[in-house]
């Protein structure tokens, strides 16, 4: 018995350092999805072994109805929204009705090759930390100097 008491308290004690942190808190704990999802599709075949095909094509309905909510979280629709980080793709909902299905697609596949990681800009401070410059990877050379680059296999040819 005290082997069980000593996992609660420690599960207990990462609770309460995740929920001190800033955003956080007990209303932002959640399940792991993967369980969520795992419910859904036991609920999905009535909790009974079904064949592989069945499997199969209730795992794709469920991926499409999964990319369908984020169409609509990208004009605004539906149970969810875009975080702050995606915002910008955001499309007002009359725009969203007008465009094509080929514009739609082209938005969507924007959105979906996005990270949400914006390179951050490098910097330079000098030793006594007075300055910070804009950093540059460019080395200064001479007017018609040129350098291959290591990458390079091969050279075009210059006439």
């Amino acid at each position: 018995m005290r082997k069980y008491s000593i996992k609660f308290a420690k599960i207990q004690n990462n609770l309460e350092v995740m929920w001190q942190e800033k955003g956080l808190g007990p209303s932002a704990w959640n399940n792991n999805n993967c369980e969520s999802v795992n419910h859904m599709l036991k609920l999905a075949v009535d909790w009974k072994p079904q064949r592989v095909s069945v499997l199969v094509n209730l795992l794709r309905s469920v991926v499409h109805t999964q990319y369908t909510d984020i169409r609509r979280a990208l004009c605004g629709q539906g149970e969810f929204q875009l975080t702050k980080e995606f915002a910008g793709h955001t499309v007002p909902y009359s725009r969203w009705v007008t465009m094509s299905d080929a514009r739609q697609n082209e938005l969507f596949e924007t959105f979906m090759s996005d990270t949400g990681v914006k390179p951050k800009s490098k910097t330079i401070t000098s030793s006594d930390g007075l300055l910070t410059v804009k950093a540059n990877n460019r080395v200064a050379r001479k007017p018609g100097q040129t350098r291959q680059p290591k990458a390079c296999r091969t050279q075009s040819n210059v006439f």
